[in-house]
């Protein structure tokens, strides 16, 4: 077999010219429509080990902020924003937060401890009070105790966080602007300066290991002129196994000189949380602060650090939508948390990846504040396997490949993939101990192109194979959950009767367009084979492979079929239909009765990306031309268009039973073109609903005639039900269409003006 086709892939459209009105008439006419930025915390992470912290895993923390004189002025509001930037960037709301303040205990009835904040769960609710109750720390004055005692601190946050119950993970994060300070404290007065200072560093050890032994990890951040050296040993002394022995990942300090509080605040929180962090953009409000989320990304949160309460922010997706408290949809959910305060945060799962907008507003007074704007994010990986040959002879060389794929389709860029690691195997019948196989994405060798997200290898099958045969891939990286793929193969007999090898080749498609392959077969046996094409690890919404059974004659050599791969609707896809375009992920099987693979190709040969406007399809002289064949044209069109926006989807599905009850009632969104795609669910309990779905097995559209026709699951079509007449749906269940009034269909007049002007010259 030959090795997979690499075709170019697609480049990023070139920006276009102003739109021409005449040419986007003819469009319309006649088609009827048309690094990580910053960095990944300061060091990477890895997937956690047992007793590490996921992202999904609660945490226990006990946040320490330093309340001693020697703060300097404003440092005590950053402390408090502090402490709000790491509730609000909690991903777990299980996890709990408890805040102590501290200083020193220097005369009778003071103590070196402020429990500020009891401990609570850091849900909506907990976050919100936690912000509340950290707006009452303050400054101790001199004769309140004033000193800097990070002994008793870290006993009464060890203390409390070993009380927990079970093994969740427990971090200790320890705010100061100075070094240890206990000259004045009641427990060392009796003693000279030097016994003093031996006692006070013989408590630190001791309640430093207690740390250790109750598995307390503890996070120094330091600013001003914090003792860095002093705060790197306390995070060494404390409890180790927090992520996987990554450098890095381990308890570690951080003093922050200058306004970098937040990004280094972040970064930390990031490390110890197994967390990757991307730093975006800051500035004084009015203004818009960016932030790129990777495709690799399947939940995080957006930490604003406004400074003011004051400061409003909106958020916006990188396809432009402004995303809202009340807003949801199919793939995505959003969680606001501490709007009106100084810092807040929006929390997503399955977020769109690329570029976030967060758009800052403040009155006229409120806008001397930097304000700066973080992700904290989660991820995973996937990937899957091609050969270059399914069923090769031993002693012969293989190449793998394996492709890393994202959620949406994206392309990954190289920065997204700094950290990730492929490694190969082959084991199988005959061969013993399993063969390493190395896999880069260097461009040497198999790999035929450096950093474009293919990994690839190539391995030799030894003699002493026989049979069947396993290629495995593990993917890992930093901070992303594992994947492991496996793909069987077998080892070619010289008498192998049926070999099949598919063709796919390149291609660059729009929505609604179809790429032809060829599927070539030799079937030397004495009776005929059935081979069946199947995509494999894709989702595969929109995507269709036509035939999906081939049959092969007895005795055939050469015998070639047209494999068809249509690409449905841009609202069918389960990917972004974007100008720069998307390769598919995932790969094409052919497989013959028992299921063996005789060949397979990847997928990332095809990109799909945005129609194009006329231009850019036909050039400017064929543009024209059919512009004036539309102008002669454009009433025939016109009176086309009514009677098309005539068919456009209004009103209301609403559920009944067979008495005639309402269980459900459903408005359809306006404006959308052919039929209004849509579920039926939860037909089986007292609460059934109607479901909206691009790729619905439902279907509803208007009719010219002033009724509604409705597609249902199998291809059926019942037309031109009056409104309010019923289509029975099981034996318990009655679909209507209602009109909510007696607005008219969308006249084309008001949104195809060009038209109008046609039609009615005195315009």
């Amino acid at each position: 077999m030959s090795r997979p086709s690499r075709e170019p892939r697609a480049a990023a459209t070139a920006g276009r010219p102003a739109v021409r009105r005449l040419a986007a008439l003819v469009v319309g006419v006649l088609l009827a429509t048309a690094e990580l930025s910053g960095h990944v915390g300061a060091a990477p992470v890895a997937a956690p080990s047992p007793g590490g912290t996921a992202a999904d895993e609660p945490v226990d923390y006990v946040v320490a902020v330093d309340q001693s004189g020697s703060l300097k002025e404003g440092e005590i509001d950053r402390e408090r924003e502090a402490v709000n930037a790491i509730a609000m960037g909690e991903p777990s709301n299980d996890s709990t937060m408890e805040v102590l303040g501290f200083a020193s205990a220097e005369e009778k009835g003071q103590t070196a401890v402020d429990k500020v904040c009891p401990s609570r769960a850091l849900d909506t609710v907990g976050r919100e009070k936690i912000a509340e109750c950290a707006a009452r720390l303050r400054q101790r004055t001199e004769d309140e105790g004033a000193g800097t005692d990070f002994i008793e601190v870290v006993r009464q946050a060890v203390a409390d966080l070993g009380a927990r119950p079970g093994d969740t993970p427990r971090v200790l994060f320890l705010l100061t602007d100075g070094i240890l300070d206990v000259e004045d404290s009641l427990k060392y007065k009796d003693l000279d300066a030097k016994s003093a200072e031996e006692a006070a560093e013989a408590d630190l050890a001791d309640v430093l290991a207690d740390a250790a032994d109750a598995q307390v990890q503890i996070w120094p951040l330091g600013f001003g002129d914090a003792n860095e050296t002093a705060l790197r040993d306390m995070a060494a002394a404390g409890y180790q196994a927090g992520c996987t022995n990554i450098p890095g990942a381990r308890p570690q300090a951080r003093v922050v000189r200058g306004d970098d509080l937040d990004a280094e605040l972040q970064s930390t929180f990031a490390t110890a949380r197994c967390l990757y962090h991307e730093k975006g953009e800051q500035g004084r409000p009015p203004g818009d602060l960016t932030v790129r989320i990777s495709p690799l990304a399947t939940e995080g949160t957006i930490v604003v650090s406004k400074g003011d309460p004051a400061v409003t922010a909106s958020y916006h997706a990188p396809d432009g939508r402004e995303i809202k408290p009340s807003d949801s949809d199919e793939d995505s959910t959003y969680t606001f948390s501490g709007q009106g305060r100084a810092t807040e945060s929006l929390r997503i799962t399955r977020p769109l990846a690329g570029r976030w907008t967060v758009k800052l507003d403040a009155p006229e007074d409120h806008r001397e504040r930097s304000a700066s704007v973080n992700v904290l994010w989660h991820g995973s990986v996937r990937s899957t396997i091609s050969l270059s040959a399914y069923s090769p002879a031993a002693g012969s060389e293989v190449d793998m490949y394996v492709p890393i794929l994202t959620r949406q389709e994206t392309r990954l860029e190289k920065r997204d993939l700094k950290g990730i690691k492929v490694a190969g195997s082959l084991t199988g019948q005959g061969i013993g101990q399993a063969v390493p196989i190395r896999l880069a994405d260097d461009g040497k060798g198999a790999d035929e192109s450096a950093g474009d997200g293919r990994f690839s290898g190539t391995v030799s099958v030894p003699d002493t194979a026989t049979g069947s045969l396993t290629f495995e891939s593990r993917v890992s990286a930093v901070g992303l959950d594992p994947d492991v793929r496996s793909q069987p193969a077998a080892v070619s007999q010289p008498n192998q009767r049926l070999e099949a090898v598919l063709a796919l080749g390149g291609a660059r498609l729009h929505p609604g367009d179809t790429h032809e392959a060829r599927l070539t077969v030799d079937n030397r046996d004495s009776r005929a084979h059935t081979l069946s094409l199947a995509f494999a690890d894709t989702k595969g919404a929109g995507l269709r492979l036509t035939p999906q059974r081939v049959t092969v004659p007895a005795g055939t050599s050469g015998h070639d079929v047209m494999v068809r791969l249509s690409v449905g609707a841009a609202g069918q896809l389960s990917f972004p239909v974007t100008d720069e375009g998307s390769a598919l992920g995932g790969k094409i099987l052919v497989t013959d009765e028992q299921g063996t693979v005789l060949d397979g190709r990847l997928l990332d040969t095809v990109t799909v990306r945005s129609e194009p406007d006329a231009l850019d399809r036909w050039g400017r002289p064929a543009a024209l031309a059919l512009a004036l064949l539309a102008l002669g044209g454009v009433v025939l069109a016109f009176l086309w268009l009514r009677r098309r926006a005539a068919r456009r989807p209004r009103g209301t599905l609403v559920l009944e039973d067979t008495w005639g009850r309402e269980l459900a009632r459903h408005p359809v969104t306006p404006g959308r073109e052919g039929w209004y795609r849509f579920d039926i669910v939860d037909t089986d309990s007292d609460s059934p609903r109607v479901q909206r779905s691009d790729v619905g097995t439902w279907g509803m559209r208007r009719n010219p005639d002033g009724g509604a026709d409705l597609r249902m699951p199998d291809g059926n079509v019942e037309k031109n039900l009056a409104p309010g007449q019923g289509l029975r749906i099981g034996d318990d269940l009655v679909l209507k269409a209602v009109d909510e009034d007696d607005t008219p269909p969308p006249d084309p007049e008001l949104w195809f003006p060009y038209a109008a002007e046609a039609h009615h010259p005195e315009l």
